[in-house]
C-alpha cells in the first residue's frame, strides 16, 4: 500500500493514480516541532513517516524554510521528487550556475556580483551580449538583455550588498527548450517564439538529440533531483526549476507527465 503526501497549493490531481491514499496540504499549514532534541514533523497529526512518498510544490522564494522542511522528511526516509540540497540548488540561481560549472555541465559563462562595487573589472571577463538577471532576496526582480560589457555597470547601479544577487550569463543564440526531466525520461517542448527570452507561450512538443536529452539527464543528476524543468538555449543549459508546470507539460506534449514524475518516484522508492 502505497501514501502518497503533496505539499502544494495546486490539486496535482492525476498524480495520485495507483496509491492507496491520498492527502494534500499546504506549506503554510506544516509545523516542523522539536521536542527535546528530537524533531517531529505532523500532517493533521500525522507523522510524515506514515507517507512513503512526498511530491512538494515549495515556491523557490521559500528556500530557507522549504529546505529545513525537506530535511526532516529526509530523515524520516520518505521519497521526494527533489532533496532539501537540490531544492536549495535550484531555488538560489547564483549557488546553481556554481554546481552546474563545477559538474561539468554545458552552461553560459556566467559572472555573479553582489552590489554595484563588485562589478569593476568583470567587463575584462565576459563577452557580449549578456543576459542580466537582478534578484531581491530569491525573487528575479529584473531580466534584461544587454548588448555590450559596457551596460553591466548601468544594470548593477543602485544594487546594495545584502539585498540583491545579480548574475550576468553571457547569451549564445539558438534553439530554446523546455525539459521535464523525471528519473531517465525527458519531455521537451521547443519555443520558437523570436528573441532571447524562453517562453512559456507558443511551445510545441520536439524531440531533441540524444546528446541533448543525456546532458538533460546529467543536469538533474548533478544536482541530485529526481525532477526539475531544465531550461536549454542551443546546447547550454541556462536555468533549471524546482517545479515544473506539468499540466503544461501534458497539454503540449500528448504525454502524461503526471504519469511520468508518479513512475519515476515510486521506482525511487523502490
Amino acid at each position: 500500500m502505497m501514501k502518497l503526501l503533496k505539499i502544494s497549493e495546486n490539486e496535482l490531481g492525476q498524480l495520485d493514480r495507483d496509491f492507496n491514499e491520498v492527502e494534500r496540504t499546504s506549506i503554510e499549514d506544516i509545523a516542523p516541532k522539536v521536542i527535546g532534541n528530537n524533531p517531529s514533523l505532523e500532517i493533521d497529526g500525522r507523522p510524515i513517516e506514515e507517507f512513503d512518498i512526498v511530491y512538494a510544490d515549495i515556491p523557490a522564494d521559500n528556500a530557507i524554510f522549504g529546505r529545513v522542511l525537506l530535511e526532516m522528511i529526509e530523515e524520516n526516509g520518505v521519497t521526494m521528487n527533489y532533496s532539501s540540497t537540490a531544492f536549495f540548488i535550484m531555488a538560489k540561481k547564483n549557488y546553481l550556475y556554481h554546481v552546474l560549472h563545477e559538474k561539468d555541465i554545458p552552461a553560459p559563462k556566467t559572472a555573479v556580483v553582489a552590489d554595484e562595487k563588485s562589478v569593476r573589472n568583470i567587463q575584462n571577463h565576459l563577452k557580449g551580449p549578456l543576459v542580466a538577471r537582478k534578484f531581491e532576496g530569491l525573487n528575479e526582480a529584473e531580466n534584461t538583455k544587454i548588448e555590450t560589457v559596457d551596460r553591466i555597470k548601468d544594470f548593477a547601479e543602485g544594487s546594495e550588498y545584502g539585498e540583491n544577487i545579480i548574475i550576468f550569463n553571457e547569451l549564445r543564440e539558438g534553439e530554446k527548450y523546455r525539459c521535464l526531466v523525471a528519473g531517465d525520461e525527458v519531455i521537451s517542448l521547443v519555443d520558437d517564439s523570436e528573441g532571447w527570452r524562453i517562453s512559456s507561450d507558443g511551445l510545441k512538443y520536439s524531440s531533441i538529440s540524444t546528446d541533448l536529452k543525456q546532458t538533460v539527464r546529467n543536469t538533474a543528476q548533478a544536482i541530485g533531483t529526481n525532477v526539475a524543468e531544465v531550461l536549454i538555449r542551443k546546447d547550454q543549459v541556462v536555468d533549471v526549476n524546482p517545479n515544473p508546470d506539468l499540466e503544461t507539460y501534458t497539454e503540449v506534449s500528448g504525454k502524461n507527465a503526471y504519469e511520468l514524475v508518479t513512475d519515476s518516484l515510486k521506482e525511487e522508492r523502490e
